[in-house]
């Protein structure tokens, strides 16, 4: 009979896990049961478990991430090589670009920003680092893209929120393939484009849905980010395995599009180099998918 996990271990994992994605917010144990789908007794069991390591701390208000976790951290980052390799060639690139330039490794189902170098404040994107997201649509399609069962695992993980078909993903994917990169537009120059699209051919209007199939990665709380030129080019790293192993992005204003080229250039540049660090094989083939 297979083994299966043990279900305090996995409750302990969703309550750590939801508050590392809020970082900076305090939740009442009702409010926090509620969030993580636990039985709010089941939830107090878990973090009174956890407070003495200080894993979690307790606050007038509720819980939040503890300080117990950051050796834990650190002790990852250690064991993990490619942190330190990915986070020199994040700062390599913001030297030679100025952008804003991000790190990314994935975490099972989410990618985690291990590497930020750049501005902070309007037109940037400003995640902090330890600061995860979902690899599901619209996010990551830089990083499923190179492997068919990978695609699949990131198709499988859309939410019924996300109303992209999935053969405009695939087809997306299949461009993703074909340039090395991913360019993922703010709302604004997406409405602009959206709007600009009838004078072309037919073909050429079938081209540019596909481009744009997928969403935007820069999503932030705060209503008035809508208006922001902020996009984002993202390209993989590949391991000794050939399999995406980090991501590159690179934050860049749109309106300055005459500097894109220059821009894609860089990045491509730069997760080859460290996917030749890493000793990596030549980029996998991936079938098309079926149109």
């Amino acid at each position: 009979m297979a083994l299966l996990p043990a279900p305090s271990a996995l409750r302990t994992v969703e309550i750590i896990s939801f508050l590392a994605d809020h970082p900076d917010k305090v939740y009442a144990v009702a409010d926090l049961a509620r969030r993580v789908g636990q039985s709010r007794a089941t939830c107090q069991a878990v973090l009174l478990a956890l407070e003495p390591s200080r894993w979690v701390v307790r606050t007038k208000g509720g819980y939040a991430l503890g300080a117990g976790l950051i050796s834990i951290g650190a002790a990852a980052q250690q064991g993990t090589a490619i942190v330190g390799l990915l986070r020199a060639a994040v700062g390599e690139l913001h030297e030679h670009t100025g952008c804003e330039i991000l790190g990314y490794l994935p975490a099972g189902d989410r990618l985690i920003n291990v590497s930020r170098v750049g501005p902070t404040g309007p037109g940037t994107i400003t995640m902090v680092e330890g600061q995860a997201f979902p690899l599901a649509p619209p996010n990551g399609l830089a990083f499923a893209a190179w492997d068919e069962r990978d695609l699949e695992l990131w198709l499988g993980r859309a939410t019924t929120a996300d109303r992209t078909a999935p053969d405009n993903l695939r087809k997306a994917a299949q461009i993703v393939r074909e340039l090395g990169y991913s360019v993922l537009l703010d709302p604004l120059t997406r409405r602009e484009l959206k709007t600009n699209v009838d004078s072309l051919s037919a073909a050429r209007q079938k081209f540019v849905a596909s481009a744009l199939a997928h969403h935007d990665l820069v999503v932030q709380e705060d209503e008035a980010t809508g208006a922001m030129r902020v996009s984002l080019l993202s390209s993989p790293v590949f391991g000794s395995d050939g399999k995406v192993c980090a991501l590159i992005g690179l934050v860049f204003d749109v309106r300055q599009y005459g500097d894109l080229a220059e821009l894609v250039t860089a990045l491509k540049a730069a997760c080859r180099q460290l996917s030749e660090r890493l000793g990596a094989p030549p980029v996998p083939a991936l079938k098309d998918q079926p149109a």
